[in-house]
């Protein structure tokens, strides 16, 4: 749930996003749900697929604890997020407790910025995101 209203909230800032650096999507899922996931929050950007959650792992991203899945914290989080966006809890695939992040990375390669996930509810928002691209993009500005 808290991937897809993450995508409904970047889609929401998309031109914003779209001014300030190229946006690529990484999802741990096949190439068919990539795409199907794509069509269905009508983004413009590329899904990427890593079954195996490579990305993940080199962006050391973690893997979650009950509690970081469906704690209070959690829950309460998932039911604003559903209010929100409108979007609930689908079919999950791939590894149900891996948590994901959000990199800003230079042209060479560089990440400028990140923000990985302490739990499912834990995402960065477009306005730390555009912040952070804002940032990278200025002349001389050292990796965050």
């Amino acid at each position: 749930m808290f991937c897809r209203d993450h995508a409904v909230q970047l889609h929401r800032a998309h031109d914003e996003l779209e001014r300030a650096g190229e946006v690529v999507l990484i999802g741990q899922l096949t190439p068919r749900h990539a795409a199907s996931f794509r069509r269905r929050v009508e983004l413009t950007w590329p899904v990427l697929a890593d079954e195996e959650r490579a990305s993940y792992k080199a962006a050391g991203a973690k893997i979650a604890t009950a509690n970081e899945l469906l704690g209070p914290k959690v829950v309460a989080k998932g039911v604003q997020a559903s209010r929100r966006s409108g979007v609930v809890q689908g079919r999950t695939i791939g590894h149900a407790a891996q948590l994901g992040g959000v990199l800003v990375i230079r042209p060479g390669g560089t990440v400028a910025w990140s923000h990985m996930s302490e739990d499912a509810s834990d995402n960065a928002t477009p306005e730390e995101i555009l912040a952070a691209l804002r940032d990278a993009a200025e002349p001389g500005s050292a990796p965050g």
